[in-house]
């Protein structure tokens, strides 16, 4: 048996930019929490509870995309805003419904 040849040499391995990164997430994080509040708002004052499987239709259908991003380099920054985005709005929405004045 021949050894085992060597194969082409890897490239290195790039630092994770973490402060953009984390910039990106937070901007993105703020800007679909803003969206799904909007959105919510809306849909509460026309069709009522409504907004609750609208919500959740939101989440179910942007969970794939948001997994599918999370491997590239650029996307998992925007794909972990939009899923922080989602939970801040959602966490925001339950203490509205809990702590709504007058019920």
């Amino acid at each position: 048996m021949s050894p085992a040849k060597p194969g082409p040499p890897r490239p290195a391995r790039e630092p994770t930019p973490w402060a953009t990164g984390l910039t990106v997430t937070v901007i993105v994080a703020a800007l679909v929490a803003a969206l799904d509040l909007i959105l919510t708002g809306a849909l509460a004052k026309s069709f009522g509870w409504l907004w609750v499987p609208a919500n959740v239709l939101i989440g179910i259908g942007m969970a794939p995309s948001i997994w599918l991003m999370h491997r590239m380099p650029l996307w998992r920054w925007i794909g972990y805003g939009v899923a922080l985005g989602l939970l801040v709005a959602w966490l925001g929405l339950l203490v509205g419904v809990v702590f709504r004045p007058g019920h």
